[in-house]
């Protein structure tokens, strides 16, 4: 098994706007976990949020570990998400049409670095559109 960590550097008030994004106000984010529908990661995020309010100037490191028996990166994943990283396409169409690639097959691509947990899916604003997201800064594989 091989271990993959996602890392980024966030700063406080961009986290902020997130969790706001994500769970509305913090007084909300509270309750849910208050009502026992929380986990170890939900507590550590509300923590993380009330150190932010009163430093929102600091920097917070984010990491996600994954692991995965077969890792396997094409210059295509690499390249995907680059893109989506640093240009944002609100779809996977305006993926693909970035790339010059065929829609069918971005997808796909773009499917499989979903299930391995690399990048999130977001439902777009018109006809199902999917957003791809992909917020981490650094991938480092350890052997």
């Amino acid at each position: 098994m091989i271990k993959i960590k996602l890392a980024r550097t966030v700063k406080g008030k961009d986290y902020i706007k997130e969790m706001e994004k994500e769970h509305g106000s913090i007084k909300k984010f509270k309750k849910l976990i208050n009502e026992g529908k929380g986990d170890m990661k939900l507590e550590l995020d509300l923590e993380n949020w009330e150190y932010l309010t009163d430093n929102p100037d600091e920097e917070l490191e984010q990491e996600v570990i994954l692991y995965d028996e077969t890792p396997s990166f094409t210059m295509t994943d690499l390249k995907i998400l680059d893109l989506i990283k640093n240009e944002k396409p609100e779809s996977i169409t305006q993926l693909a049409v970035m790339m010059g690639k065929d829609s069918g097959n971005v997808a796909k691509q773009v499917n499989k670095l979903k299930e391995k947990g690399f990048i999130e899916l977001k439902e777009g604003k018109i006809n199902n559109m999917k957003t791809p997201i992909f917020n981490y800064d650094k991938i480092e594989i350890a052997i």
